[in-house]
């Protein structure tokens, strides 16, 4: 293969392993569920909020741990472009607090989201 040849066999390759971490970055961003939490003086929420750009199979179990622990486990489909909230946990808290939501999509993505001080309880 010629000088050239090479360069652009490996300009190639360097665009391709670009575009596959454009890939990467795009699809954590287009994440079906999220986690909202709203403190208050002394209780804090947790919203899993449904988002998705298809109509999926979603399971997600959440949990809301501090002064007491709750949680919640849901396999749902979600509707393409229906931005609603599907569960909604609340607790007093006069401490610390963990919330983490671990999520399972149809397309075979899992991801943990956490809020709060997770490492401390």
């Amino acid at each position: 293969m010629s000088k050239l040849g090479q360069i652009i066999a490996a300009t190639a390759s360097l665009l391709m392993l670009g575009a596959g971490a454009s890939m990467a970055s795009a699809s954590s961003q287009q994440r079906a569920l999220s986690l909202n939490v709203i403190e208050g003086s002394d209780t804090v929420e947790v919203q899993v909020i449904a988002d998705s750009a298809l109509t999926q199979q979603v399971e997600f179990e959440v949990e809301l741990s501090g002064a007491s622990h709750s949680r919640h486990k849901s396999n749902v489909t979600l509707a393409s472009g229906n931005r609603q909230v599907l569960s909604r946990l609340k607790i007093n808290t006069t401490q610390s607090w963990c919330a983490k939501l671990i999520v399972s999509e149809a397309s075979g993505e899992q991801y943990t989201l956490t809020a709060g001080e997770c490492g401390l309880i």
